[in-house]
């Protein structure tokens, strides 16, 4: 079997940490899910609202590297709209970043099953893109969202490392509230 490229190297990893942060949150009830365990740590249906968040604004940002531009699902399909969401302070770039916890705790979130959802979409449009990267595009000049020069594999693999942090703090909070407190393994 050949070494896998780069792209398809972060591709894996990001489909395998889209289906681990579903599955985290699928072990939960509605209520569980948006238990706060402490006005200091976000309750899980936070962290995958947050995540399902930076997802929608990173393949946005990918979308003119591999194809035209597009914007957010959040925009577009009318979430925000839906999640009566208008005017809400939601942080830097609208994914809950900096928002703070007393903030973040006041947010209108829906139930767990709604924010399941987006989060599925956001990150199948983000694996979509992330899926047509190739070794030219991979490598390519990219501003990221610290208005950082990066290569587009670079901002990928930083995604990915803020992805599992988001990720390590449901399984956490979910071995807190008395579930596994693990999705791998």
């Amino acid at each position: 079997m050949p070494i896998p490229t780069p792209p398809k190297i972060v591709t894996s990893r990001l489909e395998k940490l889209d289906g681990q942060l579903i599955q985290a949150i699928d072990a939960l009830t509605d209520e569980e899910a948006s238990k706060w365990p402490t006005t200091t740590a976000p309750s899980c249906k936070w962290h995958l609202w947050h995540m399902a968040r930076w997802a929608d604004y990173v393949q946005s940002l990918l979308s003119s590297v591999v194809a035209d531009k597009t914007p957010e699902l959040w925009e577009f399909a009318g979430v925000a709209d839906e999640w009566r969401f208008d005017g809400v302070d939601l942080g830097m770039w609208g994914a809950g970043s900096g928002l703070g916890n007393e903030s973040g705790q006041s947010l209108p979130l829906p139930g767990v099953k709604r924010v399941r959802a987006y989060a599925r979409e956001a990150f199948e449009l983000l694996e979509q893109r992330v899926g047509m990267l190739d070794d030219t595009t991979f490598n390519a000049p990219f501003t990221d969202w610290h208005n950082v020069e990066t290569s587009t594999g670079d901002a990928m693999v930083g995604y990915l490392a803020h992805a599992n942090r988001h990720l390590g703090m449901m399984e956490a909070i979910s071995g807190v509230l008395g579930k596994d407190g693990s999705v791998t393994v």
